[in-house]
């Protein structure tokens, strides 16, 4: 099972992110949350669309994406979006509770550890509008502290969101694609291979649309890294 990068314990007592009973332990989690947590990343997944797949290992794919194949080369998530996922995002993305970050940083590095290394991270942008709104770009902040073990950089800065389409998730596949077209403008020269980085993969619409960008940019190789898959 993979496991996340351990640290030294803190030198005092914090309430747990999600039952609030003090611990000392760095991931911020109680010991019981703690062992929940790190079964979470057990799953085998396919590599095609990050779906949990019994069975699958390595470079395998389900039979969805043997058929048909996503425009991205290999989808990568850490964890399936449970709830005790869902509430930490949710803290961290609508009340700008930072507490968590760290411990889904770490989640997320241990998902992706075993990858191949990319030259670069790209963060899935925010429409400026949503970003102002919220304060931040909570796919930029995973892939800064993805970045700084890896060693890589982050090109955030070069690619954008030019159209606020707003959440495409319940729109039937074709009306996803038309939302999404042209949302997304490449600003500068991107490395051969890059890691598309964001918190969720849910229909992976974005993810798609953002890639075909890339590719008719000049890059060669698109993996896609996300924190959590919606099951």
């Amino acid at each position: 099972m993979k496991q996340m990068p351990s640290r030294r314990r803190r030198w005092f007592a914090a309430p747990c992110h999600l039952c609030n009973q003090d611990t000392l332990e760095s991931t911020g989690l109680c010991p019981a949350f703690g062992d929940e947590w790190q079964a979470l990343l057990g799953w085998s997944r396919c590599s095609g669309c990050a779906t949990a797949r019994a069975g699958l290992d390595g470079d395998e794919r389900c039979g969805q994406c043997a058929v048909r194949p996503r425009p991205f080369d290999r989808a990568r998530a850490a964890v399936d979006l449970d709830s005790s996922v869902r509430h930490l995002l949710r803290r961290l993305k609508y009340h700008q509770d930072f507490s968590a970050l760290p411990l889904l940083v770490a989640t997320l590095l241990a998902g992706v550890q075993a990858e191949a290394s990319p030259d670069a991270l790209v963060p899935m942008p925010l429409h400026p509008s949503r970003r102002r709104q919220r304060g931040f770009n909570q796919a930029v902040l995973l892939a800064q502290g993805v970045a700084r073990p890896l060693g890589l950089p982050v090109r955030g800065r070069d690619v954008r969101r030019v159209r606020d389409t707003g959440s495409v998730t319940d729109l039937p596949a074709a009306s996803r694609r038309r939302a999404l077209k042209g949302a997304f403008v490449v600003d500068k020269a991107l490395p051969a291979h890059v890691a598309i980085v964001d918190d969720v993969m849910t229909t992976g619409s974005s993810a798609e649309s953002l890639t075909r960008v890339l590719k008719a940019a000049g890059v060669e190789r698109v993996d896609v890294w996300t924190l959590a898959r919606a099951p």
